[in-house]
């Protein structure tokens, strides 16, 4: 009853068109007047601003910082440089380029469309002025963007982190594996698809010209090494990472790339905080949507349910990813993981699931969702770069699709794919 109502009244009003955090609290209070009329209501506010109290969250912050000011400084384009003259040549060379840039730009900035923006806003219009279709061009970028929330650092992660009370820089080297086996799966999809499109190849970049675009890039590609190596060697925590990104990247454009000055400077900071503001007030919401949650028993009960069905694990697993992967065609992956981690995360023990690896496989079903219809932000935000209809851009990601799909099969049922890096960096 309880757990009807409250999800029953959030989703009709954001079908409705109700903005996500108006749609959690009034789904909320609805909830609380129903089933707890006397609970002093003073509490919605005091859940709220502890929602937002935390540590953690203020990597969030930095890191879409950073993002801002590597657009601000020009990095996108040096990172497109270097990768074509080192993948340039190979079948599809553009296409190629892409999965390259966009898996270097995962390591700056955590998020899928900021770095589907950034790297789609050059690449799409330069593939098709090479002569790749522009539906070709555009679902390239949606699908290899989703690199941002997989490879370290990842906004989504620490999100899921707070929520199930994990270690973000455990969850953060989990994404590594799956980021490489993303990145080489969409590359062999790329030279296969290139074969059959008979999409146009550049010649080989000289000796003279890879070493001219490293030294152009050098110090953008530093960024994630900086971060990744950081946290995997205890120099600083996540959060600490997200303020020594922001600021190497600012000292970088103004320094070395000479394309930061004040305005950027002011534009990346409201950009930045109207960016972080949007996500921690839906956090504030979600606080009390989870105290509910924890209050009715709802995920003691959801919990007895699933353990007592006898369903084996394998099952389990794959009704979950059902599960995942049609919200994520619906929701937000933010509403997504504050409906979902409070529910799923105390049924892991019971089915002997790590809670690194569960985390990892929610965040890639959910971000698989941004590249499927109705909601797709991916496919429009590429769709308008491009300048061709959104059904082109569906039909020609379905190859990349494949692939992702294969990756989170690997994430969910090979645990050694997500955990065996962080294993070893605690053993070392």
């Amino acid at each position: 009853m309880t757990l009807a109502l409250l999800l029953g009244t959030l989703l009709a009003l954001a079908f409705a068109g109700v903005p996500l955090v108006f749609a959690l609290l009034a789904a909320a209070l609805v909830t609380l007047l129903v089933t707890r009329p006397g609970l002093p209501l003073e509490l919605v506010p005091q859940f709220f601003i502890q929602g937002m109290d935390n540590f953690p969250l203020l990597a969030i912050a930095l890191f879409f910082l950073a993002g801002e000011f590597m657009v601000a400084a020009g990095v996108t384009q040096r990172i497109l440089g270097f990768a074509q003259a080192l993948v340039g040549h190979l079948r599809g060379g553009l296409a190629q380029v892409g999965i390259v840039a966009s898996f270097i730009m995962a390591g700056i900035s955590g998020s899928a469309v900021a770095d589907a923006a950034a790297v789609g806003s050059v690449l799409i219009r330069s593939m098709v002025k090479a002569g790749y279709p522009a539906g070709f061009a555009a679902a390239l970028v949606e699908t290899a963007s989703i690199l941002g929330p997989i490879i370290p650092p990842s906004i989504p992660m620490i999100i899921y982190a707070v929520l199930a009370g994990v270690s973000v820089g455990g969850i953060f080297l989990a994404g590594v594996v799956p980021g490489i086996l993303i990145a080489l799966g969409l590359g062999v999809a790329v030279y296969i698809r290139a074969g059959q499109l008979d999409l146009p190849r550049t010649p080989r970049a000289g000796g003279r010209t890879v070493l001219r675009e490293t030294g152009n890039a050098f110090f953008a590609l530093l960024a994630p090494v900086i971060i990744v190596g950081g946290i995997r060697g205890g120099v600083f925590t996540p959060t600490e990472a997200g303020a020594i990104a922001a600021l190497y990247v600012l000292l970088i454009g103004i320094l070395v790339y000479r394309g930061i000055g004040p305005r950027e400077i002011g534009g990346s900071l409201v950009r930045a905080a109207h960016g972080t503001a949007s996500v921690l007030v839906v956090l504030g919401a979600s606080s009390i949507f989870a105290w509910i949650i924890a209050d009715q028993g709802i995920s003691r009960d959801f919990a007895a349910l699933i353990t007592g069905s006898g369903a084996p694990v394998w099952l389990l697993i794959l009704l979950f990813n059902l599960l995942f992967l049609a919200v994520g065609m619906f929701l937000d992956p933010i509403a997504a993981l504050i409906i979902l981690v409070p529910l799923m995360v105390p049924l892991l023990p019971g089915l002997g699931l790590d809670p690194i690896q569960f985390g990892v496989m929610i965040v890639l079903n959910l971000m698989i969702g941004l590249c499927t219809p109705p909601v797709g932000y991916l496919i429009f935000i590429t769709s308008s770069l491009g300048d061709v209809p959104a059904g082109q851009v569906i039909r020609h990601s379905l190859p990349f699709l494949a692939v992702l799909l294969a990756v989170l099969l690997l994430v969910s049922y090979v645990p050694a794919v997500t955990l065996t890096l962080p294993a070893l960096v605690k053993g070392g």
